[in-house]
């Protein structure tokens, strides 16, 4: 799993990975590339090829846009790098405060959700473990989908 996101944007993303990701699907550290985990990208290392490398391993693309996503240069060359990948699911999630059409070209070719959209989240949910042949834990995706959803209001609320 390839996390696309902006740095800006980490409490969200972190809130995603920690509850969605861990928690309610079972993932582990290992199984997910985000450049917010310190240990992603090694000192001394070309981030460019880490970031190529992992996309190349991952089955699924998830992108976290908003207007800092937007305005980033590295999310920008993500996005592009996303769609020339063969065999990827690119799934494109929109953070608070951003409409469908602020996805840019993605909203012309690409179905994308809101990160708070609860059904949305039962989709992916229910994506990844058919996927990769997890067994459906409802309930504790639930429990961790209330958490992520109570994180980001409350980091919303805050930035107002």
């Amino acid at each position: 799993m390839f996390i696309s996101h902006s740095h800006l944007d980490e409490t969200i993303v972190k809130g995603f990975v920690k509850e969605i990701l861990k928690a309610g699907c079972g993932f582990k550290d290992n199984d997910i590339f985000c450049t917010l985990d310190s240990s992603s990208i090694r000192t001394g290392d070309d981030f460019r090829e880490k970031i190529v490398e992992n996309m190349r391993d991952c089955d699924f693309i998830l992108l976290f846009i908003s207007d800092n996503y937007n305005q980033s240069e590295v999310c920008k060359n993500e996005i592009g790098a996303a769609w020339a990948l063969e065999n990827k699911r690119v799934l494109p999630f929109t953070l608070p405060k951003i409409s469908f059409e602020q996805m840019g070209f993605l909203n012309v070719v690409k179905q994308g959700a809101s990160i708070t959209d609860g059904n949305k989240l039962d989709e992916l949910y229910q994506e990844l473990c058919e996927f990769y042949e997890l067994e459906s834990d409802w309930r504790n995706l639930n429990k961790a989908k209330s958490d992520f959803m109570d994180l980001v209001t409350k980091n919303v609320t805050c930035h107002d």
